[in-house]
């Protein structure tokens, strides 16, 4: 989100370029007075290096089916559960006019996920405070899963919980602030026994030019923490929070579980020479990457005043403050004093590693000092330090190790072996016309966007310094463009214009064992309304190529035509986990098609069809069994964003069931059972009746699904991706769709996601 007044005055909308480059072959040179075969006659042969695996990712896993949202947040808990897997944690906001963010969890790896226990269906809303806004999670030393939520720029809820997301303890006042934008919180150790829990926030309304900071009316960098029986009840202080500096808007914060030191990422407007002078130009551009860096933490209960005239409460503005400031990177100004660059598109991201160096990124693009509207393509940089922040390299073009990209979006960046990194963002080959009205930002502009990657295992020499002569492996994270058109970079200044569907960021993490997982929303499909398009989130963790702890990382199988249920079939809510009837427990789905009558078969088998009943204690006596996939726009002019195609049989209270498929729909916010402002859902209504059975004794459920209703002609032998099988309940059957609740479904199971040819 962005508060009014200091939203980002850049509008990033792009259409796939394509650039085609060819590498010259460099002949290897021999010893001088000798021939080429001389030298190969006369030398020893020497044994080739094992090429190390190509880096490689799973099938997108579809966090939630159903809940139209953006901007992932992603946790993996440190201790291995019972399955031998790293619980992994997805969080976004809903929006502000339904107060709800979401919060799910996956027990397998990533290969599915449910939203947590301690949630309320049928919206979904975790069982803390009204939020919406910005959410974000973070998992402690010891697992416990911290949680954040935006009060619609008034005030920020904090929660906690210890058992895995079935209960919270929570607060409602985590700032005690107005005018308060985008949270973030980390973790030092345990906070509820000998750690601390950090959050960072801007506000607009706590600062005049008396104050110190000299800034009325911008963003204001703050900070408060918790720590033992007050972090256990999320009582929070000082609040409101300690006011650092100015700044354009907090990118992240991290804290070295060694030593404690907690470092702080942010946008601003500095001098060339990296002075620090505000939040941004008059354009709103911030120029500089800023870092702030309290050494010994943060454990304040009241906060300490800013001397009047200084600026910041960190050296070296403040001689004696307990923290100290460092630019990371400063871009040019023009004449006139505004920048010619603008970075932090929209974050400036920070990782650490486990020896306590740290990392940022930041996409930055050349601006137009005099209108402010970026005129060049976008790039992602990284910036590494080995002494606690107090110097940076220089800045590393990351996004530029990938052939023809133009525009580079929504950086984020993990580390966890000393000196490894791991960088992803969306990226296009597409740049606007710059000579256009509107410059480079215009939302006519059409582009494909992918989720891209990028590792270095060579940050740092031997000897710990900065390595000059890094490399990166890089790869494609999306099997296919997980966007089409224009992606808006104003938060919510959007609202004037452009598509910001995909709201502000994505996130990698690493896993304990150093391999990848990567969140991002997938927008590829023909829900969207009003030029804004509808994503769903999606997931995806390395399954070979080397991790951040130099070790080769094996991920889940790759599945084709069919794939294994979860191990989790249960229905998860209201604080508490009730395991699926054997009738919605999935053994494997599959799809195989088009036949030569053009026609799908769509089968699940499941452990039981004995019955078709459920109990009501599993959300409904509706019962579901639906199989979904994408087809991607197969249209060179991008005339549609994609399709989310199904094929279901429905039984209501055990009764004959009914077959049907279609396209995915939207249930758009309104009045309604769900109450008002309900947000937005994928629906998968009743829309085409098709032929099926199901095989009591077998347990498989066949349904024909001809081509022409899933849009794809028997011609047309197009791949389809992420099917993914479910099941799930319902309180009252789909065909009932005056009852906008009957459409939002309990999920029970999933099959792992796999592709389909």
């Amino acid at each position: 989100m962005r508060p009014n007044g200091k939203v980002r005055h850049v509008l990033v909308a792009l259409a796939v370029l394509a650039l085609g480059l060819a590498m010259a072959a460099v002949p290897g040179l021999t010893s001088p007075g000798r021939t080429a075969a001389a030298a190969t006659r006369h030398r020893r042969p020497r044994p080739r290096a094992a090429r190390p695996a190509p880096i490689t990712f799973s099938h997108a896993t579809v966090v939630d089916a159903q809940r139209i949202t953006g901007e992932p947040s992603l946790s993996i808990s440190p201790k291995l559960n019972s399955a031998h897997q790293y619980d992994t944690y997805v969080s976004t906001p809903f929006g502000f006019a339904t107060t709800a963010s979401f919060i799910w969890k996956s027990e397998d790896g990533g290969t599915s996920f449910h939203l947590v226990a301690g949630q309320q269906p049928p919206l979904g809303k975790p069982d803390t405070c009204v939020g919406g806004g910005d959410s974000g999670i973070v998992n402690d030393s010891a697992g416990n899963l911290y949680f954040t939520d935006l009060q619609g720029l008034t005030d920020v809820s904090g929660a906690v919980s210890t058992d895995g997301g079935r209960s919270f303890s929570f607060t409602c006042n985590q700032a005690n602030d107005t005018g308060v934008d985008r949270p973030w919180i980390a973790a030092y150790r345990d906070p509820l026994t000998n750690g601390r829990e950090y959050m960072a926030v801007d506000s607009v309304e706590q600062c005049t030019y008396e104050c110190g900071l000299g800034q009325a009316g911008s963003n204001m960098l703050e900070l408060t923490q918790a720590s033992g029986l007050e972090a256990a009840h999320q009582v929070f202080s000082p609040l409101p929070g300690q006011q650092i500096e100015p700044d354009g808007i907090v990118g992240g914060l991290v804290v070295n579980q060694r030593t404690g030191s907690l470092a702080i990422a942010h946008s601003a407007l500095t001098t060339t020479s990296g002075k620090l002078t505000g939040g941004g130009d008059a354009n709103g551009n911030d120029n500089a990457v800023v870092v702030d860096v309290f050494p010994k933490g943060y454990s304040a209960t009241t906060p300490t005043p800013v001397p009047p005239g200084d600026i910041s409460l960190c050296k070296p503005y403040n001689p004696v403050g307990p923290c100290y400031s460092s630019t990371v990177y400063a871009g040019p100004l023009a004449a006139n004093g505004n920048s010619k660059v603008t970075v932090g598109q929209d974050f400036t991201p920070i990782a650490i590693d486990r020896n306590g160096d740290l990392y940022v990124v930041w996409a930055q693009s050349p601006v137009n000092p005099s209108t402010g509207l970026i005129d060049g393509p976008t790039t992602v940089y990284l910036a590494v330090s080995t002494d606690n922040g107090r110097s940076w390299s220089h800045p590393i073009d990351v996004s530029g190790h990938i052939r023809g990209l133009r525009t580079n979006l929504f950086p984020a960046v993990a580390s966890e072996g000393r000196g490894t990194v791991d960088v992803v963002w969306y990226g296009t080959k597409t740049l606007g016309n710059c000579k256009s009205a509107g410059g480079c930002g215009s939302s006519a502009i059409k582009a494909s966007w992918n989720v891209y990657f990028a590792q270095s295992l060579d940050v740092l020499t031997r000897r710990g310094t900065f390595n000059r002569r890094l490399s990166f492996r890089t790869a494609k994270v999306t099997e296919y463009p997980n966007h089409f058109g224009a992606i808006c970079t104003m938060g919510i200044g959007c609202s004037t214009g452009g598509d910001r569907g995909l709201l502000d960021f994505i996130q990698v993490q690493a896993a304990p064992d150093g391999a990848a997982y990567v969140v991002w929303a997938d927008s590829a499909n023909t829900n969207g309304a009003g030029g804004t398009s509808s994503a769903a989130i999606d997931f995806a963790r390395q399954t070979s190529g080397p991790g951040l702890l130099h070790k080769s990382v094996r991920g889940p199988r790759r599945y084709t035509g069919c794939a294994p249920g979860s191990r989790e079939a249960i229905y998860a809510a209201n604080g508490s986990e009730t395991k699926a009837s054997p009738n919605l427990q999935i053994l494997s789905s599959c799809i195989k098609g088009p036949d030569r009558a053009g026609d799908y078969v769509v089968t699940m088998k499941l452990r039981s069809l004995r019955s078709l009943s459920v109990s009501p204690a599993l959300g409904g006596t509706a019962a579901l069994w639906l199989t979904r996939w994408e087809l991607p726009t197969a249209h060179p002019s991008f005339a549609d964003q994609g399709h989310v195609f199904y094929a279901a049989m429905e039984s209501d209270s055990g009764g004959t069931p009914t077959f049907y498929a279609g396209e995915t729909k939207t249930l758009a916010a309104g009045p309604g059972p769900l109450g008002s402002g309900q947000g937005f859902f994928f629906t998968y209504p009743p829309t085409t009746a098709v032929k099926g059975h199901y095989d009591a004794r077998t347990g498989v459920i066949t349904i024909d699904v001809p081509a022409r209703v899933v849009g794809n002609a028997a011609r047309r032998r197009l791949e389809l991706y992420s099917v993914t099988g479910l099941t799930a309940t319902q309180s009252e059957p789909s065909s009932l769709s005056s009852n906008l609740a009957a459409n939002v479904f309990n999920l029970i199971d999933a099959s792992a996601p796999y592709d389909a040819r």
